[in-house]
């Protein structure tokens, strides 16, 4: 396997490395280039009886992350990853990337993803070229290339356009202090991608273009400029952070032009970006602030996305949205009691345009304490709730859910040995108040207790216990329980532990036992070797199987 192949490189090193770090180090200091990182690989036994097999009988992956220095301040990071069973894989994500690093100066070629903010760029992988220079506290950085490939077959609502993204980022400041941020993202559909990728089957350059069939998703432009900063005042003690972004977006690029002036604010965007009969703008905004008072501190926030607001350098966003937060911690008696919670209130229909708007509401109160030097307890409860009010049982949307939480742990002695105790317990309910789509309520109550016995210094012994109750409204209740122990030790460089677990659920008997031992070798390496097998007991017509794993795997740092 893999992992034996890594052994064995490991093993055969240059002779300098043998020798010593004095050695390793004076040939490395010698050598304009560095190079460094880390290897893993992992191998895989798998086997099944009485059931078919949900895994390959033998699998195995490597990968390195490696970075490559040179003369001591530019370098170049590369990463790969290999797997028997990447070929099985239907889409192609290859990917590769170099990031070279030349003092307060990093740049990007090929496959990358460098975030801006929340409403401009985030999340979105390119394919191009990018750079990123801080000198002191100045910062500029502008990233281009592919964000989008053409996707010419799947069928309906499977087609993409080729889409290009250039984003760009000038600030001033530093991000732990004050800084302001000035952002701007371009992003542009090919509308000849999809044309050129598919064949014209139905002749449409004999066609008159207003009778030509279109494709079911249009080529799309985008704009957007925003700001994001932070204030720090009165010695740190008070934190003020803004985002706002404007958006523009044409959804179809090949619909008619407009007269800009004839667009409220076109006349201003008219040079920026095409105004078309299908562009529309929007805005969004986040106000976040925190203020430390005594012991404790408050917290609001409040956040705005229209329902029109879109940029195409995020992964996702979800528009039409206006939030409320207030919330705030505190410290009592010395440190020993800390208080903290959180109220948030959301709504969308921004706009108006729904018969009913919806509101989300959130509570989150926590308590923590220590009760001794070796006794501390801690007290949760969450409760939320989603509804519109809406008159007509088919619109009507009343969801309800509360969790609440509460555990106590202990640092004792038990027969003369270090051990410590936990005890914890959940409640979580969910309802829903529509009469036509309902949801049977669920109840489930959790109780679970777990002990960690120090027998020795290298060895350690955690039985544990846990008894959940679910209700479920109109339905027969069920309990489920599990029972386990663990045991940990140390014998030299080894590191060996085991578990053993019993659950009863839904009438059926899961066994599982596991056992695995870490082993720290030469040169940075370590190596592991696990084994579980599990055992799953019959339940109705369903018979028993069982399942089988062995993985060996290596990592070594270099």
């Amino acid at each position: 396997m893999v992992a034996a192949l890594l052994v064995a490189s490991a093993s055969a090193l240059p002779a300098q490395q043998q020798t010593g770090d004095s050695a390793r180090g004076g040939l490395l200091s010698a050598l304009p280039i560095r190079f460094s990182g880390d290897v893993n690989s992992s191998g895989e036994l798998y086997g099944a009886s009485g059931t078919q097999a949900r895994r390959p009988g033998q699998s195995w992956r490597a990968n390195v992350n490696s970075q490559l220095t040179f003369l001591g301040s530019f370098s170049v990071g590369v990463s790969f990853l290999l797997s028997n069973e990447g070929s099985q894989l239907r889409q192609n994500v290859s990917q590769f990337g170099l990031n070279p690093r030349w003092r307060w100066a990093t740049f990007h070629v090929g496959d990358f993803s460098q975030n801006y903010s929340a409403y401009t760029v985030q999340g979105a992988r390119l394919r191009g070229t990018g750079v990123d220079v801080r000198p002191g506290i100045l910062r500029f950085s502008v990233q281009h290339g592919t964000a989008q490939r053409t996707v010419a077959s799947g069928g309906a609502g499977n087609l993409a356009y080729k889409r290009t993204l250039t984003a760009a980022l000038i600030g001033i400041g530093r991000e732990q202090s004050s800084f302001l941020d000035v952002l701007v993202m371009r992003a542009k559909d090919d509308p000849g991608s999809l044309q050129q990728a598919l064949a014209d089957t139905l002749l449409l350059d004999t066609i008159p273009v207003a009778l030509r069939p279109r494709y079911d998703v249009r080529p799309q432009q985008n704009l957007v400029l925003g700001t994001q900063g932070q204030a720090t005042l009165f010695s740190r003690r008070l934190v003020v952070r803004q985002e706002a972004a404007l958006g523009v977006i044409t959804r179809d690029a090949e619909s008619p032009a407009a007269t800009p002036s004839g667009v409220t604010g076109g006349s201003a965007l008219g040079g920026l970006i095409p105004v078309t009969l299908s562009t529309s703008r929007d805005y969004a905004l986040k106000l976040d602030g925190s203020y430390m008072v005594g012991p404790g501190s408050v917290t609001a926030g409040y956040e705005y996305v229209g329902p029109g607001f879109t940029s195409l350098g995020l992964a996702y966003v979800i528009n039409d949205r206006r939030a409320y937060r207030l919330g705030g911690t505190m410290r009592l008696l010395a440190g020993r009691v800390n208080l903290q919670g959180q109220v948030e209130h959301q709504n969308d229909n921004l706009a108006g345009q729904k018969a009913y708007t919806t509101d989300r509401n959130s509570l989150l109160l926590s308590a923590s304490g220590m009760v001794t030097p070796t006794v501390t307890t801690a007290l949760t409860v969450m409760g939320s709730g989603i509804a519109n009010g809406a008159t007509v049982d088919t619109f009507l949307v009343d969801n309800r859910s509360l969790a609440v939480t509460a555990n106590a742990a202990a640092q004792t002695t038990l027969f003369g040995m270090r051990s410590s105790v936990s005890l914890a317990y959940a409640f979580q309910q969910t309802s829903d108040g529509n009469v036509i789509t309902r949801i049977p309520q669920v109840t489930v109550h959790n109780v679970s207790a777990a002990v960690q016995l120090g027998i020795s210094r290298a060895l350690s012994l955690a039985p544990s216990l846990s008894v959940a109750a679910t209700r479920t409204e109109g339905a027969a209740s069920q309990e489920n329980v599990f029972v386990g122990l663990r045991a940990q030790g140390r014998v030299g460089a080894l590191r060996p532990s085991a578990a053993l677990s019993r659950s009863f659920s839904g009438g059926r008997t899961v066994t599982s036992l596991t056992a695995q031992v870490g082993w720290t070798l030469p040169w940075e390496t370590r190596l592991s070797l696990q084994g579980r097998h599990v055992r799953y007991g019959a339940v109705g017509v369903r018979p028993a199987f069982r399942e089988s794993f062995l993985t060996m795997s290596v990592s070594r740092s270099f």
